[in-house]
């Protein structure tokens, strides 16, 4: 076992916790109270999902950076670049599904903005060149 490893994703697990409990409780709800730009891909509807939507990413990351390291930590023998490349592959599917999850109500979005794609495909790409 790998203590500086460990030590590592103790630390990203912590950031984690903290940037999404401060975000839920401080930044976020505020946000809808502050008046917003449009962009050229929507409304200031859309600039603050966008926002919220950032955020959430941070932290989605930052726990997988955590269980990453965790792995590592405990399993030095195993193929570190089979696992990043995997494990990569499964947060961009993640994000991909936040983002989804987060236009249900409205799909055509993902058309005016088309990242959650871009997102699905590093997470193929990542998973095909991890064999």
């Amino acid at each position: 076992m790998s203590a500086e490893l460990a030590i590592a994703g103790i630390g990203c697990f912590v950031l984690a916790v903290g940037h999404t409990a401060i975000g839920v409780r401080w930044v976020l709800p505020r946000l809808a109270e502050i008046p917003l730009p449009g962009t050229p891909f929507g409304p200031p509807e859309m600039t603050l999902s966008m926002v919220r939507f950032t955020w959430h990413v941070v932290g989605v990351q930052l726990l997988g950076f955590a269980i990453l390291l965790e792995t590592l930590a405990l399993a030095p023998h195993v193929d570190a670049r089979t696992l990043l490349l995997r494990w990569f592959a499964a947060l961009w599917l993640a994000v991909t599904a936040k983002a989804c999850w987060d236009t249900r109500r409205r799909p055509r979005s993902l058309l005016r903005f088309p990242v959650p794609f871009v997102f699905a495909l590093i997470a193929v790409m990542s998973w095909a060149a991890s064999s």
